[in-house]
């Protein structure tokens, strides 16, 4: 029954990996890629996931050369011995042009989170990566 609805979220969804890169957030720190850059198609929605493990700090870093805005979502789970402990949940979506850089909160002790990002420029491309330390 999950196979019919991951297809329909799949065929709603285009994004590229690699294309552009994008530069970790300006704070200090030893920031890590988690995983790949995603680019978005011109006017289409890209949306990945990410998963640190225990984690001091996150970042999610979005760009396009457009003169359109980059609309970012983000949520982020974070929880303690691996779902036996306490959880936290934040989102949110931050609209900006050129660059966005966010730090979603990471609670103290967490052993793992999961982000998921969405991006998107109307009539535009952007790229967009997930940054741990």
């Amino acid at each position: 029954m999950l196979a019919p609805v991951a297809a329909l979220t799949l065929s709603a969804v285009a994004f590229a990996y690699g294309g552009a890169s994008v530069a970790p957030p300006p704070d200090p720190g030893p920031w890590k890629q988690l995983g790949r850059t995603v680019t978005s198609r011109p006017g289409k929605v890209a949306h990945f996931y990410r998963i640190a493990t225990a984690p001091t700090a996150l970042g999610v870093v979005a760009g396009s050369s457009s003169r359109k805005p980059i609309r970012l979502t983000w949520f982020a789970n974070c929880e303690e011995q691996s779902g036996d402990g306490m959880t936290a949940q934040n989102q949110a979506t931050v609209t900006r042009v050129h660059r966005i850089v966010v730090h979603p909160p990471v609670m103290s002790g967490a052993t793992l989170c999961t982000v998921s990002v969405t991006i998107r420029v109307v009539g535009g491309k952007a790229s967009a990566a997930v940054y741990a330390y």
